[in-house]
């Protein structure tokens, strides 16, 4: 997912700071993608400076909206607030595969493999006001997680895939800059 936006701008993808996360990160690096690592558990505010810095000087922040516990397609607040922190829309990207494995965990991860094609989806930006009240953050929370299962779905459809029980998509958040292509 994050060699969507490779070539585009400086990227960082949020990861867990635990053990499996730090695991990706190091996959990740074979890449060139840079990571920040931290989640609400462990290393939250050191992350959320990180990737307020990164914005503020920017590049894009890649973040699963359903968090690293889930439930599964269900976006959290987190990807909100740092949008309205750092007064950045939010970007949503998905994609599916045609030949895929779906794995047994809690996010029924997504797995590509070979020999198949790949579709992405790139969603219209979702502006999140700096001057949100709770009420206004739920609602765009729920904004955002309509999107992405809205894209999912159509993104699943265009591979042939009928029904789709996985959330492969990330929420970027971003300055509002074109983005042209190379």
């Amino acid at each position: 997912m994050p060699l969507a936006w490779h070539r585009l701008t400086s990227f960082h993808m949020l990861i867990s700071a635990h053990r499996d996360g730090r695991i990706i990160a190091g996959a990740m690096t074979y890449f060139g993608i840079e990571t920040i690592a931290g989640s609400t558990a462990r290393g939250g505010s050191s992350a959320l400076r990180a990737m307020l810095k990164r914005l503020k000087e920017g590049g894009c922040v890649g973040i699963t909206p359903d968090g690293p516990r889930g439930p599964a397609m269900t976006a959290s607040i987190g990807i909100v607030n740092i949008a309205r922190l750092a007064g950045v829309p939010i970007l949503p990207l998905t994609y599916a595969t045609s030949r895929r494995r779906v794995l047994a965990t809690w996010d029924r991860f997504h797995l590509a493999l070979p020999f198949g094609r790949g579709q992405y989806i790139w969603g219209e930006p979702i502006e999140i006001g700096g001057e949100l009240d709770e009420a206004g953050l739920e609602n765009a929370r729920c904004l955002v997680e309509t999107r992405m299962v809205e894209m999912v779905r159509e993104a699943d459809r265009r591979v042939g895939h009928h029904s789709s029980s996985h959330w492969t998509g990330a929420g970027s958040v971003r300055p509002a800059r074109p983005v042209t292509d190379e």
